[in-house]
């Protein structure tokens, strides 16, 4: 019998375990594929986007699961699946198997993340705030030690990244064990998705949010940019440890920051701050690409870090005003499936052109990137421009 526990700890414990161990692989694991498995550039991009997608897209896939399990044990498969899932994947060379491999890796993650809130919704009121302000922190925490020590581990001994990610997915599957059974029977009640679409001729909402999560999706194709294209790009010039800081400082900006944003954010229209961030993406990208200075790539990575501040919140908080009738597990299920798609699209593009333009990589992203933004800035003056012609016409005014 275990003592008890305040389940706010205990699912901070398991959010720090399991995103250590997924920081510790994931920013390198297109780097890793290429020392250790010998893919050639292609094929690591094809796998890379696969896990990509799949670990994002796989939040719809696995609800049904999770009912039949139940959310302690869906926890515990997730997280010692994803454990042995790894342990395949040292063990294996054929291309084909490691495809397989991390698309059931990409499945196993997806089922623990799902677990994981949907047990945190089912909290009450004042222990689910308190669990959700605890996540976000475990989130960053696992994001400023896991790539450090993955650069490390890779410089010492490669497979000790994936190892390392072992471990922890061990130890938060065991930290799981402590957690209380909880049923789900007091789930979120929505409309789901089949219902939504069927609404849609009579729903505005529809149309409205689906557009949403597709213009949202193109930052999610920028985002994979630092952590997949860059740590093969910059690996000719940098090793794995300092690859690794690079991610910390991107975490530590974001802990250090992300609490001002909230603060200044209605003192600017939303419209604009989602312009400042592909101008600071697109000016990163500029740095990445005309410097191998390491404090070069240090403000480069910070400006990026500030882009992200800007759209991870602003994206989160709009999907939930915009999804209308749609409750919000299906609402992040189906955003999770876009952006997973867009992910692996930006995983698959920038690690080609990596292949046939070497280190002008970046240069040719930071182009991708100021022709996204040229077209959204079209996009807002062509509104504004609708915006006042329809009110001319409803005020009876003639301008010309």
């Amino acid at each position: 019998m275990f003592p008890k526990v305040n389940e706010g700890v205990l699912t901070f414990s398991i959010r720090v375990f399991n995103s250590i161990g997924f920081f510790v692989y994931v920013p390198l694991l297109s780097l890793w594929l290429v020392r250790i498995k010998n893919l050639d550039i292609t094929e690591m991009s094809v796998v890379v986007a696969a896990f990509t997608f799949v670990s994002k897209a796989g939040n719809v896939l696995v609800g049904g699961v999770v009912n039949k399990l139940g959310i302690k044990n869906s926890l515990i498969v997730g997280l010692w699946g994803s454990a042995l899932l790894l342990t395949m994947l040292t063990l294996i060379q054929s291309y084909t198997f490691i495809f397989v491999i991390v698309l059931l890796l990409g499945i196993s993650l997806s089922l623990y993340n799902v677990s994981l809130k949907t047990h945190i919704s089912l909290l009450g009121e004042d222990e689910r705030l308190r669990a959700f302000a605890l996540l976000n922190i475990a989130v960053n925490v696992g994001a400023s030690i896991g790539p450090l020590l993955g650069g490390w581990l890779l410089d010492w001994n490669s497979v000790g990244i994936i190892i390392a990610a072992i471990v922890c997915y061990v130890l938060a599957g065991g930290v799981s064990l402590l957690l209380p059974s909880i049923t789900i029977e007091d789930a979120e009640k929505g409309i789901n998705i089949v219902q939504f679409v069927k609404n849609s001729k009579s729903d505005p909402h529809f149309f409205v949010f689906i557009r949403f999560i597709a213009f949202s999706g193109l930052f999610w194709f920028l985002y994979t940019q630092l952590f997949t294209t860059f740590p093969v790009v910059s690996s000719q010039h940098f090793s794995g440890k300092t690859i690794g800081l690079f991610f910390t400082v991107n975490a530590m900006t974001i802990i250090v920051l992300q609490g001002l944003y909230p603060k200044i954010q209605p003192k600017w229209r939303i419209e604009y701050w989602y312009a400042l961030a592909f101008v600071l993406i697109t000016v990163s990208y500029f740095i990445l690409w005309i410097s191998h200075h390491f404090w070069i790539i240090f403000i480069g990575v910070i400006l990026f870090s500030i882009a992200e501040i800007i759209w991870v919140p602003t994206i989160d908080h709009q999907i939930v005003e915009k999804k209308g009738i749609l409750s919000s597990s299906w609402a992040f299920g189906i955003s999770g499936v876009l952006w997973g798609m867009w992910e692996s699209i930006g995983g698959f593009v920038g690690l080609n052109l990596y292949e046939y333009v070497g280190q002008k990589t970046f240069f040719y992203l930071a182009m991708i990137s100021t022709m996204i933004f040229v077209g959204y800035m079209f996009h807002l003056s062509y509104r504004k421009m609708s915006f006042f012609t329809n009110k001319n016409q409803l005020e009876g005014k003639d301008w010309r």
